[in-house]
Order: structure tokens, then sequence, then C-alpha cells
């Protein structure tokens, strides 16, 4: 066991001990009360959502090392497992917030 698999072992640790919960706490709907007071529970369930796409994302990158899979023919794997997933996931969060509060803004009354 050299250096880079001891990294690679405490980010998957680290990644699974701190994202995942709260992940899986926001798809079901338990969120802080803090959390709850400025989202809907459909924002809450989108950044859940978009926590495990991040999770899994940084979960795969160690995952391929640990395996040997890093070589040229899974560079595909890579690509989608990496940056793409990490956009998908904010631009989901995004369009999610952006959606619900247009939803939620109240039109205001014209004078006419």
């Amino acid at each position: 066991m050299n250096t880079a698999d001891v990294f690679a072992w405490s980010w998957i640790l680290g990644w699974t001990l701190l994202v995942l919960p709260l992940s899986c706490a926001l798809v079901r709907g338990r969120a802080p009360a803090w959390a709850r007071r400025r989202a809907t529970p459909r924002m809450l369930r989108a950044r859940g959502i978009g926590g495990l796409v991040l999770w899994a994302s940084a979960v795969t990158s160690s995952v391929f090392q640990l395996t040997g899979a890093l070589a040229d023919d899974r560079f595909h794997l890579r690509v989608l497992a990496g940056p793409v997933a990490v956009l998908a996931a904010i631009l989901f969060v995004v369009v999610t917030d952006v959606a619900e509060r247009r939803r939620r803004r109240v039109p205001f009354a014209t004078s006419q």
C-alpha cells in the first residue's frame, strides 16, 4: 500500500462520511431547520440528488485508481464520472432552485 492508495481510501472515507449522510437525509426530506426555512421540499430533494451525484463522482475517481482502471481505454468513463457529472449536478440544482423561486414568486397587484 503506497501513499496514493492511502489518499484514495482517505478520499473515499471523507466523502462518504461527510456528503453521503447529508445527501441521503435531504433526499428523504429531512433537513435542518435553517435549511427548511429557506427552501421548499422540492429544492431540498434536488440538492440531495445533486449531492449524491457529486459523491458518486468523487468516489468513482478513487475507485478507478484503486482498481487500476486508469488506462486510456476507460478514458470516457473517467470523463463522464468526473467533470461531466459535477457540472450536471450543479446545473440540476441551479435549474431546480431557479424554477422553484419563480414558481413561488407572487405577482404584484397592478393598478389599471
